[in-house]
């Protein structure tokens, strides 16, 4: 059964490094954009998510689907304070996790330093309770169709028109740059590859799809979650073939200020993940598209995150009222 889990979490992870790294798709990059106006990567990402939508709404129809997680729960206090962690982490390290792992794929040296950050920060939030209630607990009834009354599948198709109608009718002279894929292949392909790595978890054994989270966490326990690991690895692997590619696997280091706010942005992204029960990939890709309502608040909370972090540095950088400039 290991064998399946590590076979199965590579493919997913290769494919998935594949698509992150040919459609440059670090969350960071796709929040901060948008905030920013630039929506390139913000409409990627949702055309992905709504595709995924669908096709987890069927997945779960199937017999494939059986012991799948079909909803994460909600705790308002934890997955909003996790998800502001999140943003503010993403802000310092200028990445998000999967962005650390697809990135040190196409040679960049200093992710190492990133994520050795991350596993500190998700193994010290193991001690961390925050108070509040679990609103919705885990399970199909955590979703929007479920609260709405709606077929799920139904809910997602509905969600699907709207988004493409939405994009479609969104026009916007931002461009690709030379290597980039274009918004519509990286929603599609995000579409698919996160589709397939549900697949993959199925059949190997795991009981959710693209994430991050508890895979540092699961070796301190001395219970690995194999399928998990394999994912993370594969990230690497498929971002170092895509990026030879494209042409764009170059080795490189980075300045010493950059690896302190590699290591402190990499702990809070881990000690926020855990707080929130989620990674950017396990709340900001499968969970938005599973529709649960954790997901969608900690995708939000991520972004004031971000926001707040940008608000902080821009009041720094302009010094106290009545400085000297």
């Amino acid at each position: 059964m290991i064998t399946i889990a590590l076979v199965t979490g590579g493919v997913a992870g290769v494919g998935m490094g594949y698509v992150l790294q040919r459609a440059q798709l670090c969350f960071h990059a796709t929040f901060s954009g948008a905030l920013a106006r630039r929506f390139l990567l913000a409409r990627g990402w949702l055309l992905g998510v709504a595709i995924s939508s669908v096709g987890l709404s069927v997945l779960f129809l199937t017999p494939l689907g059986d012991g799948l997680n079909r909803g994460l729960p909600f705790a308002p206090v934890a997955d909003v304070v996790g998800g502001v962690v999140i943003g503010v982490g993403m802000a310092v390290a200028a990445t998000c996790v999967s962005g650390l792992f697809f990135k040190l794929g196409s040679g960049m040296l200093g992710c190492l330093a990133g994520l050795g950050g991350w596993a500190a920060g998700e193994l010290a939030a193991r001690q961390v309770v925050l108070p509040g209630p679990t609103v919705l607990p885990v399970g199909a009834g955590a979703t929007f169709p479920a609260l709405l009354g709606v077929p799920r599948l139904a809910f997602a198709v509905v969600f699907l028109a709207v988004v493409g109608v939405v994009l479609w009718r969104w026009r916007a002279a931002e461009r690709p740059r030379p290597g980039q894929w274009d918004w519509p292949v990286t929603g599609v392909a995000l579409g698919a590859v996160t589709i397939a790595g549900w697949v993959l978890a199925g059949v190997g054994g795991a009981g959710f799809g693209p994430s991050t989270v508890g895979a540092v966490a699961g070796f301190a326990a001395g219970a690995p979650n194999w399928w998990l690991t394999a994912f993370l690895l594969g990230i690497v692997v498929g971002a170092a073939v895509a990026a030879r590619v494209s042409g764009e696997f170059h080795v490189r280091g980075e300045r010493p200020v950059r690896y302190v706010r590699l290591v402190a942005g990499g702990f809070l992204l881990g000690a926020g993940g855990w707080i929130a029960g989620g990674c950017n990939l396990g709340h900001g890709l499968s969970g938005v598209a599973q529709l649960n309502v954790a997901s969608w608040v900690v995708v939000a909370a991520i972004v004031a995150g971000i926001a707040l972090a940008r608000a902080v540095n821009r009041a720094a950088a302009a010094g106290p009222p009545g400085a000297a400039r």
